[in-house]
């Protein structure tokens, strides 16, 4: 199976002292001591965002999102820095447990913003979004495991996407808009690494994934359900 070839830790009843998130194919165990890692850091950040002089956070709840249109969910877009020193958050009203995950998200993209150089290319800017989006991954890990926050595919996505190292196929494949262009950019100089994302996401979370019927395929009529980028300008000016 793929996933436990490309390292899922599964655990049908975790051990004492470890809780788990699962999926209806998988499941993922951690130890109390990594959750209490988890705990006190997004205390920490929480407590910065109360805090902080330098950034307003312009907190709230939004509507009830459904999975089939969760564009507003994913946190590149509920978090909506207006400039450097302000911030909307605005989580969905199904997700209200999950509100530490969104500050997490909103405090270290806040950082980012705040610090970042003007000039720094793709690769380092997907790489500060992979910390920021793990920093939110962490968030969503504590309401599920901890405070009862229910199971939301595309949420949950992000964190076994996380557990097997496709966290940077997936904010590009996904068009994270917090790195803007370097999403389509990233994606196309990596298009090995889309391409094996799609392919994990369409065995991991089918739910997320288009129907397209085998005949439709055989056909020719559609293209298999696997998203290859498009070269980017720089590459279709050396190939000319």
């Amino acid at each position: 199976m793929l996933l436990a070839a490309m390292g899922i830790l599964i655990a049908a009843t975790p051990a004492s002292g470890q809780r788990s998130i699962s999926t209806e194919r998988d499941t993922i165990v951690f130890d109390m001591p990594t959750l209490q890692v988890m705990l006190d850091t997004a205390r920490a950040l929480r407590k910065d965002l109360e805090e902080d002089p330098r950034v307003l956070y312009r907190l709230g709840f939004g509507p009830s999102v459904e999975i089939a249109a969760a564009e507003s969910a994913y946190p590149w877009n509920a978090v909506s820095p207006t400039s450097d020193s302000t911030v909307n958050v605005i989580v969905p009203g199904n997700l209200r447990e999950a509100d530490r995950a969104y500050n997490n998200y909103a405090v270290m993209r806040m950082r980012v913003v705040r610090t970042q150089d003007p000039d720094a290319n793709c690769e380092v800017l997907v790489r500060a979004e992979e910390e920021v989006l793990s920093s939110f991954v962490d968030g969503w890990i504590l309401a599920r495991i901890l405070f009862g926050g229910p199971a939301f595919a595309p949420m949950d996505e992000l964190a076994f996407a996380r557990e097997v190292s496709l966290l940077r196929p997936l904010l590009a494949g996904r068009g994270d808009t917090s790195i803007g262009a370097c999403a389509g950019e990233w994606a196309a100089e990596h298009s090995i690494e889309i391409v094996a994302y799609e392919l994990w996401r369409a065995e991991a979370f089918p739910e997320l994934v288009p129907e397209v019927s085998i005949s439709e395929v055989d056909s020719g009529v559609v293209e298999p359900e696997i998203e290859v980028p498009e070269p980017s300008d720089a590459e279709e000016s050396a190939e000319d």
